[in-house]
């Protein structure tokens, strides 16, 4: 990890994040350290993320199948439960995690195409490996529809769609026509076991429209915090804001944070952060795209998916960079310190 810049360029950002919860005034001195406590915890968990995941790529069909099967399971056991329990047509609400409908499906389908990428370093999978692929597939498509939550779900599907033809793209043309026509009938076996239960499900979906997203980003933006460069600082409460207060009193409820996490970091902890957000971002996508002239090329398609998806789950409902633990560390902090320790292992085996 010393030697490894990404994670120092991802370390400064969360250490400037906190430094500058302190500089705005009128900020509780208690919720400040609070900040700092923190940006502690999410550190070790991006950086105990990153060494676990040079394990994981060392023996990846192992841990591929351990992270896909656990997956399976989990939105296999919380689709039993939303029936079990009686809860359709309504927004799928389980247990931890799965008590938000948003959140819940966000951290597990993160969680989930992690799985799938790390499947993509060893070429030697067995027919359990395209069983447990194919039903992960099913199930957490499933689970996304059951909870109607458009973000989640809209980037499910690209992530499933741009996955299949990356998959299709890299394969030979004989297993590539496999791929196809299994593809083709778990999409057959799929619509006609979901049919029945579609029309309730998308009514549910466009009956909240928008769900007041673009109303909300336009606000934040258009009421900026007293200092657009250091942010209202992380230990601020939004619904305190000015953006927080005029949403209030147009739309009766509060808005706890601006559902998108650019335009979190913006309001936090200003231009600065905002911009060292996108430096990492634009620093990780920089090291994928250099393997593309590498013997780990194949490779490269699917790590952008991933960071792609880290994008689109993270558009609309996206909370804090330096958070408590909680679902946000799933699908934003899981998939990017795996990204990093794939950049690094290639680069490593490259050498």
């Amino acid at each position: 990890m010393v030697n490894d810049r990404t994670i120092w360029l991802a370390l400064a950002m969360l250490g400037y994040m906190t430094v500058s919860t302190f500089l705005p005034d009128g900020l509780k001195q208690d919720e400040q350290f609070q900040v700092v406590r923190w940006a502690l915890s999410t550190s070790i968990f991006m950086l105990a993320v990153f060494v676990a995941a040079q394990r994981w790529l060392d023996q990846p069909r192992y841990h591929a199948r351990l992270i896909v099967s656990v997956a399976f399971v989990a939105s296999l056991l919380a689709i039993a439960h939303y029936f079990w329990a009686g809860q359709y047509p309504s927004r799928i609400s389980g247990f931890g995690y799965l008590s938000h409908p948003i959140l819940g499906p966000s951290a597990l389908i993160a969680f989930w195409a992690v799985g799938m990428v790390t499947y993509r370093l060893d070429e030697t999978r067995e027919r359990f490996d395209h069983l447990v692929m194919g039903l992960s597939a099913l199930s957490i498509l499933i689970l996304a529809i059951l909870s109607q939550s458009r973000g989640p779900l809209g980037a499910l599907l690209a992530f499933m769609v741009l996955y299949s033809a990356s998959v299709l793209l890299v394969s030979r043309r004989a297993r590539a026509r496999q791929y196809l026509v299994g593809g083709v009938i778990l999409a057959l076996v799929f619509a006609a076991a979901a049919y029945p239960f579609l029309s309730d499900l998308l009514a549910g979906m466009v009956a909240r429209g928008f769900s007041h997203r673009p109303q909300i980003w336009m606000t934040v933006i258009q009421n900026p915090p007293e200092s657009i460069w250091i942010g209202a600082g992380a230990a601020s409460d939004f619904r305190n804001s000015e953006a927080g207060l005029l949403l209030h009193e147009q739309m009766g409820v509060a808005i706890k944070h601006p559902h998108d996490l650019l335009l979190s970091a913006w309001h936090y902890s200003g231009f600065i952060g905002a911009g060292l957000l996108l430096l990492l971002l634009g620093w990780v996508l920089v090291r994928i795209v250099k393997q593309l002239g590498t013997a780990h090329r194949r490779l490269v398609p699917f790590a952008l998916l991933l960071l792609l998806l880290i994008g689109l789950l993270n558009l609309t409902d996206g909370h804090m960079v330096i958070a408590p633990p909680s679902p946000d560390w799933l699908f934003f902090w899981l998939p990017l310190a795996y990204l990093m320790a794939l950049a690094r292992c290639c680069e490593s085996r490259g050498e």
